[in-house]
């Protein structure tokens, strides 16, 4: 049964959302999105039209209990932005869709939070957990048991070993690599091309291979 579905914000990464989405139409039947300032390409490219801005999806939540919702705005580098909006709509007891590109796949055994993106050519392998809310760009690689926080977001090409735990709203940056049964900390940062091979603390970034904490 095909769910009608609203993407919040109307960027790059709500571009790539959307057709994420249009890759599933035996589930989803897109209504548009809603956005601030509505990025011409968005509506161009995805054939959505913009609802109005982000403040209106509570009133469309309300307006319309049947309808999901998923979030549509990314970002580089750890940050609460998306964290804020969830907060913002709570009330509006919006409904989060997770969002599985056509061309991912995704382990039975593992499992996947609401409102979560997963992008083209993603591997999640067996008894992996995605928290809520968290975006696993293209071509990304979650292995075995691989524990990813809430709000976290897996950069394009990145590799997780197995057993890696990725803490809340931390931050993995393009085709960086995180070693087997390694912790990357609360709203850490991995650098672009990074090699982590021992824990990162809490709110730090690493670069460089092996990665090493940057200095400020």
């Amino acid at each position: 049964m095909r769910e009608k579905l609203i993407i919040i914000g109307g960027g790059e990464h709500a571009r790539v959302v959307a057709e994420a989405a249009h890759s599933r139409p035996d589930l989803w039947d897109l209504q548009g999105f809603v956005e601030r300032k509505p990025c011409p390409r968005m509506e161009q490219e995805s054939g959505l039209a913009c609802l109005g801005t982000d403040e209106d999806a509570s009133f469309l939540a309300c307006a319309a209990t049947s309808t999901w919702f998923v979030l549509g705005v990314g970002g580089i580098g750890p940050s609460t932005i998306r964290r804020d909006l969830i907060r913002r709509y709570a009330a509006a007891g919006n409904k989060w869709a997770s969002i599985i590109h056509s061309t991912a796949h995704v382990s039975p055994s593992a499992t996947v939070g609401k409102g979560v993106v997963i992008l083209s050519g993603v591997v999640v392998n067996c008894g992996a957990a995605l928290g809520d809310h968290c975006v696993i760009n293209s071509g990304a690689v979650i292995e075995h048991d691989v524990l990813v926080g809430s709000f976290v977001q897996v950069s394009t090409g990145s590799v997780i070993g197995g057993g890696a735990v990725l803490e809340e709203d931390c931050y993995v940056g393009l085709g960086a690599r995180v070693r087997d049964h390694v912790t990357v900390g609360s709203g850490a940062m991995v650098g672009m091309g990074a090699a982590v091979v021992a824990t990162v603390p809490m709110g730090l970034t690493v670069v460089g291979v092996p990665a090493k904490v940057r200095k400020q």
